[in-house]
């Protein structure tokens, strides 16, 4: 689900106001460097009982973004039209896109010294909670619970689905299917995610990776987690991605997986420590209680001065240990 939202100017807002060398002023241009297209046409139609689903298509365009104010640094990203057509109007409910996310959104920059370092500050709105821009494995794109695409809590799972003349997307001209209904069976959505770009401090790099599937509008549950991934089998997916890593010393973006953050199994070292520590609190009360029993008074008397001496601190609480109070979630290559 991508929530609706309302914008102008469809590219150079949407991508990069906010985040780009100097303040948007809403004047720029846009390069389309190239566009591609993936055709499902339903040939095996009888097999899922979806022959009044006549076509899936998943158009993927890659843009150069220049503003007026920054003429030296262009701002890249795909973005994607995700559209489907049905053999009538009423047949359109019946099919649901989901889309699946892995990667992350993260900044760059290089020090004096050479020393490159990456840092995830980005969040996005997922499942209700916004949370950092960073997927290490798939998960459904979603901002909500409801898994379906340009759904909404408020509008439904259909309303914000848009149609415009045939061939069509221009954003003006675009209606909601909720608020009228088309008059040729052709539905489509948009999806452009965060686009990467030089900064006055620094690089933001985007690497992500999506699948966009079409199921029946039946089998997508109306509530899931966004680990639920196998919540059904799809009719078909396509698969692009969004990858722009800046690479310091070709002082360029590239498609590099390489450099992307990593995220590391969360607080693991303190759980550690604190099984280690416990453990070891353990065995000295036990080692304790037993020499208590064996040990004449002046004996333990004997042994406690003695740890004394050896500068252990030893009261009726135990070891004082010092445990880190701060574990890194986030971990970099």
């Amino acid at each position: 689900m991508k929530k609706f939202f309302c914008f102008s100017f469809i590219l150079l807002s949407f991508f990069f106001a906010g985040n780009s060398y100097g303040h948007f002023t809403e004047k720029g241009h846009v390069h389309t460097l190239s566009k591609t297209e993936q055709v499902f046409l339903n040939p095996d139609c009888r097999s899922t009982d979806t022959c009044d689903l006549k076509r899936f298509t998943l158009t993927t365009s890659v843009y150069e973004v220049w503003f007026s104010d920054d003429p030296n640094y262009p701002t890249y990203g795909n973005g994607v039209i995700m559209e489907y057509e049905t053999d009538s109007v009423d047949a359109l409910e019946k099919y649901a896109i989901v889309q699946f996310i892995k990667g992350c959104v993260f900044d760059s920059s290089k020090n004096g010294e050479g020393k490159i370092n990456r840092d995830i500050s980005y969040t996005v709105p997922s499942f209700g909670e916004d949370i950092p821009y960073c997927f290490p494995e798939w998960v459904i794109d979603s901002q909500d619970s409801d898994p379906a695409y340009n759904s909404d809590p408020e509008y439904g799972r259909f309303y914000l689905l848009r149609w415009n003349e045939p061939g069509s997307y221009e954003y003006p001209n675009h209606k909601y299917y909720g608020a009228e209904k088309p008059t040729i069976p052709i539905v489509y959505m948009a999806d452009y995610p965060a686009g990467a770009l030089v900064t006055g401090t620094g690089v933001k790099n985007a690497a992500l990776e999506f699948n966009t599937c079409i199921y029946k509008a039946s089998d997508v549950p109306a509530e899931t987690r966004r680990e639920d991934i196998y919540f059904a089998t799809p009719i078909t997916c396509f698969e692009w991605q969004n990858v722009y890593v800046y690479d310091f010393d070709k002082r360029k973006f590239e498609a590099n997986w390489a450099d992307v953050p990593r995220r590391g199994e969360p607080f693991m070292r303190l759980i550690v420590l604190v099984i280690f520590v416990t453990l070891f609190i353990a065995l000295a009360l036990v080692t304790s209680s037993r020499l208590g029993k064996f040990l004449s008074q002046n004996d333990r008397y004997q042994l406690v001065r003695s740890w004394r001496n050896r500068r252990f601190i030893v009261d009726s609480t135990g070891f004082v240990r010092r445990h880190p109070n701060l574990v890194r979630y986030w971990e970099y290559p």
